[in-house]
């Protein structure tokens, strides 16, 4: 574990190189702290970091992106071999060692992704939904890692084979593409693996945050970048938001069971919609409506995500059934959101356009 702390800190806060977009306006400041994270779940007895209103915004530092965790290799070479800069803060290293050395891990739970959280929301009561509105995801530091397959996700290594290290990716910001290899370069979009509200009671005190949930949680939708917008249902007072787990970039389906990930800061604005019940979450961006299908059978998924969908447009357009199903066999595209975290997803792209006499005012414009 001492090279992964290594490594994250000196990948938290590579931030000397990194020149950012312009960030939002925003009331509130999250910083990556022991006080302020936790680790691989949602622990319902964690009492609130930061109590927000209704409207308000809220930028927040998460941490990720820590390489493979070879004890025996020095960081220092290992970022060197990689064409990582190794040029960082002492405060920055420090501070993010704390976090891995001093935050509180409930359960027992020692690994997993590091989550940043809760932030409760005035008058949040279950019932209603806290709308997500997406308005930055920047990455922190200048590179990331995938596990590389086969040996992680859909297939896994023959037995008695030696698991392969992760891909670094390098960043190259300024053109918003990772490095990938001679002649192949990815275009990067950053968004957070992670949002949710606490999970519901049944789901227990301290859920792991591997599996998403009608709670959100660790959808691994690549359209929750800048821009989109989450719908999550409340389960307890102040809802209990929570964040992590950095993506770069990732391809529907994640195969492999990782993105690119890194360490991000978003910027997000959270707003309460009194009364309005989910039953899962729901996901929008300036061209599309998303439905999401969330099941441990992949059939299953896909038919939540139709089911969803069928909801969503009678609650978009007043549409019924037999309307909804045959117009979502001929124009929405259902996608493989991610087969890696136990529970599979499927989202629905629904497109804007295809409601012709519909205001299309959405708070994003491109």
């Amino acid at each position: 574990m001492r090279l992964h702390r290594i490594l994250l800190a000196a990948g938290s806060l590579l931030l000397a190189g990194v020149a950012l977009a312009k960030e939002p306006q925003y009331e509130h400041y999250v910083h990556l702290t022991p006080e302020n994270s936790t680790i691989g779940n949602f622990p319902a007895q964690k009492a609130p970091i930061l109590t927000i209103k209704s409207g308000e915004t809220v930028r927040i530092d998460t941490g990720g992106g820590a390489g493979w965790r070879n004890p025996a290799v020095d960081p220092a070479q290992w970022l060197k071999q990689n064409n990582i800069p190794a040029t960082v803060a002492d405060t920055a290293i420090k501070e993010t060692i704390a976090v891995l050395d001093r935050t509180v891990r409930y359960a027992d739970i020692a690994n997993g992704h590091l989550i940043v959280g809760p932030i409760a929301i005035e008058g949040a009561m279950p019932g209603d939904s806290i709308e997500v509105r997406i308005l930055s995801v920047q990455p922190r530091i200048p590179y990331g890692t995938t596990g590389r397959g086969p040996g992680r996700g859909l297939k896994q290594l023959p037995e008695g084979q030696e698991k392969p290290p992760s891909k670094v990716t390098v960043f190259d910001l300024k053109r918003n593409v990772g490095l990938f290899g001679p002649g192949v370069e990815v275009p990067l979009g950053p968004f957070m693996g992670v949002m949710a509200l606490l999970p519901p009671d049944a789901d227990g005190p301290n859920r792991r945050s591997g599996p998403p949930g009608v709670f959100a949680g660790n959808l691994d939708l690549k359209e929750l970048t800048t821009g989109s917008t989450l719908y999550i249902p409340v389960f307890h007072p102040g809802g209990l938001f929570f964040t992590g787990d950095a993506h770069a970039a990732q391809g529907d389906g994640e195969i492999t069971g990782t993105a690119i990930e890194t360490a991000n800061t978003v910027v997000l604005t959270f707003i309460l919609h009194k009364g309005k019940t989910l039953k899962a979450p729901r996901a929008e961006t300036p061209t599309h409506y998303i439905a999401i299908g969330l099941d441990p059978d992949l059939d299953t998924a896909m038919q939540m995500a139709a089911d969803e969908t069928v909801d969503l447009l009678k609650d978009l357009q007043g549409m019924d059934m037999f309307s909804s199903l045959p117009l979502a066999s001929m124009a929405i595209d259902y996608r493989i959101t991610q087969i890696v975290d136990g529970t599979k997803g499927v989202h629905a792209m629904i497109p804007k356009k295809l409601f012709v006499n519909a205001k299309q005012d959405y708070w994003y414009k491109p």
